[in-house]
């Protein structure tokens, strides 16, 4: 009996004590707070998300290319203007004998592009933003390609021109086909109709439509003769003001399972600047005092892209043309003159401007510009490609002492591209440009010129 009453008292002892320890031990920890995972979007394809706490989704996309490019050109003036190919635009630009000029480019860009969407009661609410890191022969760029909302039908901000259609299958790295791809600043409604049929109106800057405003500066002239004297003179191509009115665009597009087509139009500004307002481009001689007055030019085109799946998954046609007044971007944004300077006996290249200022009446004679563009992308693989983009852009410019001036631009491009993984590119691309001037009269001031590019290029997408 004494053993047994010696273990119970052991035993409450230890349970006493156990008891004791265990209300001194701290609160059993609360559970923890649920994560909120990244959550996949697929209401508007792959790669979107839900940004945490919210019902938007985006998708972060984007390239980085390296570009190896070398050119040649029969002529004395082969630099572009605005493509930092060759010599500036006063200069001899790709000529191999001027030791001045760049034959080569050696190109790294990084593309990012962030697009966010939410669908609301009201439709889409969507944000696009798209950037340019360049760095070209060690000279390096940065770009706000595009940043705009869309709400609705509604659209705010820097985007694709609502004239553009067909932009182009092949790379048209340095010389662009004539047709109008241009990014600017505007603000624009889209109706849709349905059943896959649109109407879009647009007021966008004008200053990404501008090409130049020609006149001459040191011509005289003999009002007994009639005669004008170029001996001497001066072409400018700086005629332009300060901007006044927008442009104005409006396009009616049809996109079915064959594939799309579209009609546009566009109406142009072309203001003059207070010297040429004031005369600075008559002729010394000119009796009548006058001034140089603004005008308004327009653009009108029409584009159609036809699917080719019968041919392989992948392939199109494509067919492109406009007509312009004034407003000579619309019809190829890189047209090209080589004008020759009797003052100095140089060349340079600059482009197609959007009027010629007549040295002696003054008035503003706007230039007529014509585009026919087209092109072809065909799948051999889903790896392997090839894609031809030609284009001819004509303009009839109205130059002192050469009335009727017709300046050619023709542009071929062949691509071949190969994708062995998802997502990488090997591809290389030759691209040829040819400048002329059909005028008996024109007694050196334009001149012809041939210049043709290859290029390799590898650029990884994700």
């Amino acid at each position: 009996m004494k053993i047994k009453g010696f273990v119970l008292g052991v035993a409450g002892a230890l349970a006493a004590v156990t008891g004791a320890q265990a209300a001194d031990l701290p609160a059993a920890p609360a559970a923890p707070e649920p994560v909120d995972y990244v959550r996949v979007c697929d209401a508007f394809g792959t790669g979107f998300f839900y940004i945490p706490g919210t019902e938007t989704c985006m998708k972060i996309s984007g390239y980085l290319r390296a570009e190896y490019d070398v050119g040649i050109t029969n002529g004395s003036a082969g630099g572009l203007t605005n493509s930092s190919w060759g010599g500036g635009a006063a200069q001899q630009g790709g000529n191999w004998s001027d030791r001045d000029a760049n034959t080569y480019r050696f190109r790294a860009r990084a593309n990012v592009r962030f697009d966010t969407r939410t669908n609301t009661e009201f439709g889409l609410l969507r944000t696009y933003t798209e950037i340019n890191f360049q760095n070209d022969n060690s000279s390096y760029s940065s770009d706000l390609d595009k940043a705009y909302i869309q709400f609705g039908g509604l659209t705010f901000g820097r985007a694709q021109s609502m004239f553009d259609f067909y932009t182009g299958v092949g790379y048209n790295s340095i010389f662009e086909p004539a047709h109008s791809d241009t990014t600017t600043n505007l603000a624009a409604y889209t109706f849709a109709f349905g059943n896959g049929f649109s109407v879009t109106g647009s007021v966008e800057d004008t200053n990404a439509r501008r090409s130049s405003l020609g006149y001459v500066t040191g011509a005289s002239y003999d009002p007994s003769t009639g005669v004008i004297d170029l001996t001497g003179a001066t072409p400018s191509g700086d005629g332009y003001g300060g901007t006044r009115v927008p442009d104005v665009v409006a396009n009616f597009r049809m996109d079915q399972g064959w594939g799309s087509a579209q009609i546009m139009a566009a109406g142009h500004q072309v203001w003059t600047s207070t010297a040429v307002n004031s005369g600075a481009g008559i002729a010394d001689g000119v009796v009548t005092s006058t001034s140089t007055n603004s005008k308004y030019g327009f653009a009108v085109g029409a584009g159609v892209t036809v699917n080719l799946p019968f041919l392989a998954a992948g392939d199109t046609f494509n067919l492109q043309g406009a007509y312009a007044q004034g407003a000579v971007s619309y019809t190829a944004p890189q047209s090209t003159i080589v004008w020759h300077d009797n003052a100095g006996g140089s060349y340079y290249t600059t482009g197609i401007p959007d009027g010629f200022v007549n040295p002696v009446s003054g008035e503003l004679e706007l230039t007529q510009s014509w585009s026919v563009a087209a092109g072809i992308q065909h799948f051999f693989t889903p790896q392997v490609y090839a894609a031809i983009d030609g284009s001819y852009f004509g303009s009839q410019v109205d130059l002192p002492g050469a009335d009727n001036t017709q300046i050619n631009n023709w542009n071929l491009t062949g691509t071949v591209g190969y994708t062995p993984v998802a997502g990488l590119e090997f591809g290389a691309a030759l691209e040829y440009l040819n400048t002329s001037a059909n005028n008996s009269d024109l007694n050196g001031i334009v001149k012809s010129d041939n210049q043709l590019i290859g290029l390799v290029r590898v650029q990884r997408s994700f």
